[in-house]
């Protein structure tokens, strides 16, 4: 086993929301690691607690328990001088709608620059590189009303690359976009973060996304629950998260199929586990 700590590593991630009359537990002992240089796609149904889990790996929200740690720093510990340098020095967001990731009074080269200057850590060569890269170039002087859906992609997506990110995490990159116009942008996103060496999280329900990155994560009920490769067929056989605590979600196709409910038993056989109905 490798001895290079991931990028990336949560460990029973817990999160909570509080109101007045209610608490909302978005987060309940969620598992993840994410190497440098690799890229994720994750999956899941509404509510399951992908947006949150983005919220605090961008470190706009901090968790409640358990640990979330990027590039060596404990997301949970860090001041607000400390989460304002990790969201311009490590962590590059891009929002699920590009118009939240732009300001509408700048062209799209100065949309850009606002982030360069803030961080000082890229130069206008490579302001230009990025636009470049990103088939902007012709399009540098538009502010964002005139740019087509798939230029304002490209252009938020820009932004949030402009201060060389190590972990890029983006929401739903492709859902304004046609199937096309979606296969374009991310073939040139994957080759671009390759030559940055940067990691990648992309929260989606686009299948062509998961064709793209190198694995793919489902969440239910606020844990990882189960794993496929990116060039996999998620049909085809189902691989089950095991977290440190030895605790596994059964697929509920699985659950409906053999109708499972309340107790089951759990036969250890030579090199298998059987799951039974209990009587």
């Amino acid at each position: 086993m490798s001895s290079v700590s991931p990028l990336v590593e949560c460990e029973g991630l817990v999160h909570i929301y509080k109101t007045a009359e209610i608490e909302v537990v978005a987060l309940q002992g969620l598992d993840l690691t994410l190497a440098s240089g690799e890229t994720l796609a994750v999956v899941g149904r509404s509510g399951s607690g992908k947006s949150t889990l983005m919220n605090i790996l961008a470190g706009v929200e901090a968790p409640t328990a358990g640990q979330a740690r990027v590039a060596g720093r404990d997301l949970g510990r860090m001041g607000d001088r400390e989460r304002r340098r990790y969201r311009r020095d490590v962590v590059g967001y891009c929002w699920q709608r590009a118009a939240l990731n732009l300001a509408p009074d700048l062209t799209a080269r100065q949309n850009v620059e606002v982030p360069v200057l803030a961080g000082g850590r890229a130069t206008r060569d490579w302001i230009d590189e990025l636009l470049a890269r990103l088939g902007l170039a012709a399009v540098v002087r538009r502010r964002p009303a005139a740019l087509t859906g798939e230029e304002a992609q490209r252009l938020a997506l820009a932004v949030a690359l402009a201060n060389r990110p190590r972990l890029l995490l983006a929401d739903e990159p492709t859902a304004e976009l046609d199937s096309p116009t979606a296969r374009r942008l991310l073939e040139d996103l994957v080759d671009l973060l390759r030559d940055l060496d940067a990691a990648a999280i992309l929260v989606t329900h686009d299948r062509h996304v998961e064709r793209h990155v190198d694995r793919v994560v489902q969440i239910r009920d606020g844990r990882t629950s189960t794993e496929w490769r990116g060039s996999e067929d998620r049909d085809a056989a189902e691989v089950v998260l095991l977290d440190r605590a030895g605790r596994l979600q059964i697929p509920r196709d699985y659950v409906r199929a053999l109708g499972l409910t309340g107790r089951v038993r759990m036969v250890l056989e030579a090199d298998h586990i059987r799951i039974v109905r209990a009587d």
